[in-house]
């Protein structure tokens, strides 16, 4: 039974791929690149860092100096001056340094926020190629019972075969259709996902890629993570806002020094008998901090240091546990798929040859036959499943890391 030949049933398989993968399919480089230059995500941090930047300028700017201009009608006597806040109190460089603070950790806050969804990004996009995967191992199905289903109807025709054979073919068939539709609505569903991170104009007929990760020699959890406390972004932004919070502390220290306002100018006056005398005027204006010497804004940023520093320990404890967890799960996941990939190399192709010798020999009946190609059918498609968990794995972990394994 030549149209049971497996070889032949591979070279089919790939000549179906060739026809359904266009020149135009989707890599993993391609699509996140889309996204990193077109999405909202990176148009929403560049402006969350633009408006911390304006807010921080406009925090440290020098005090608008004042033009007044004063005439009193009873006797002539006209001011007019100009009066500057001096600031000598060196408040306004802890404030410079709070607002870098404050942008960095702006920018952090917004490429944590992207590295989050270029992961989801990156997760959904290898869902959509198992999905591919799964779709082509259900056609290479349909084509083996297609050419079972032609030779038992010759075989019925010339009357060495049974009815029932080939209906229980048919009805084998049939299913394996109805199977393969819904894969290919759980595909659109996955594409659908895939989509919501892209440009509403854009296409993805299909997509190209493996789902085997490439992985480096040796992943220790300490060196991951002593590494992930350098990449997080959101460990970054933390930090950041503790300096932040400590410039601000050393700016309200400084509100006990009075900044004074100097005032300069020219005065005109009438002194009597028709005598107008003019000259200039000087004043100094002094506040004296008696009340608000900023007790209330170093209280508050004191215990906003203490908040951001658990929150530091919190984030490190955190990390720690994840890329712990992470990595294990990555490693079980590896380790289950090579056994199993192993196990179906030395069982599975034998298998179905020893079913299809068996049936042409009469030493068995349809069902078994049936079974050992729906048999062989699953363990392929349980392959796909444990190469994408142990995909999804890998993306987990560089989630956590803050950073893509080199391929």
């Amino acid at each position: 039974m030549s149209v049971l030949n497996h070889g032949a049933a591979a070279l089919l398989g790939f000549g179906l791929f060739a026809g359904l993968a266009p020149a135009q399919d989707w890599t993993e480089a391609a699509v996140v690149q889309q996204f990193l230059e077109q999405s909202p995500h990176a148009r929403e941090a560049r402006a969350r860092t633009a408006i911390a930047e304006a807010d921080a300028r406009g925090r440290t700017l020098y005090a608008n100096p004042r033009l007044r201009y004063v005439r009193e009608g009873a006797g002539l006597t006209e001011f007019l001056q100009a009066e500057q806040q001096l600031h000598l109190s060196g408040r306004l460089r802890f404030l410079r340094d709070a607002g870098a603070s404050s942008v960095l950790a702006a920018q952090a806050d917004g490429a944590f926020e992207l590295w989050q969804a270029r992961s989801d990004l990156r997760l959904a996009f290898f869902q959509v190629l198992a999905g591919q995967e799964r779709e082509l191992r259900y056609a290479a199905a349909l084509r083996e019972i297609e050419g079972v289903i032609a030779i038992l109807a010759t075989r019925e025709r010339e009357g060495e075969g049974s009815t029932f054979d080939r209906l229980r073919a048919e009805r084998e068939r049939a299913e394996l259709r109805a199977e393969l539709e819904l894969l290919r609505a759980t595909i659109e569903l996955d594409r659908a996902r895939l989509l919501a991170f892209l440009p509403p104009a854009t296409s993805i007929p299909r997509v190209a890629g493996r789902l085997d990760p490439t992985l480096p020699p040796s992943l220790e959890p300490a060196s991951l993570a002593g590494r992930a406390f350098t990449l997080r972004a959101d460990f970054r932004a933390e930090q950041q806002r503790l300096n932040l919070f400590r410039f601000e502390q050393r700016a309200a220290e400084r509100l006990r020094i009075p900044e004074p306002t100097v005032s300069a100018g020219y005065k005109r006056a009438d002194i009597g008998q028709g005598l107008i005398a003019h000259g200039g005027v000087v004043e100094f204006t002094v506040p004296l901090p008696l009340f608000n010497k900023g007790q209330a804004e170093v209280s508050r940023f004191t215990a906003e240091q203490q908040r951001t520093q658990a929150r530091l320990d919190l984030l490190a404890q955190q990390i720690h546990a994840e890329i712990s967890g992470a990595l294990r799960a990555l490693q079980v996941r590896a380790s289950a798929r090579d056994r199993y990939r192993h196990e179906l190399a030395a069982s599975g192709e034998q298998l179905v040859r020893i079913a299809t010798i068996a049936y042409q020999e009469g030493d068995i009946g349809i069902l078994q036959l049936l079974d050992a190609y729906r048999t062989q059918r699953e363990s392929q498609l349980r392959l796909i499943d444990i190469q994408l968990a142990v995909k999804q794995a890998q993306i987990e972990l560089e989630r956590v890391l803050g950073e893509e394994f080199p391929q």
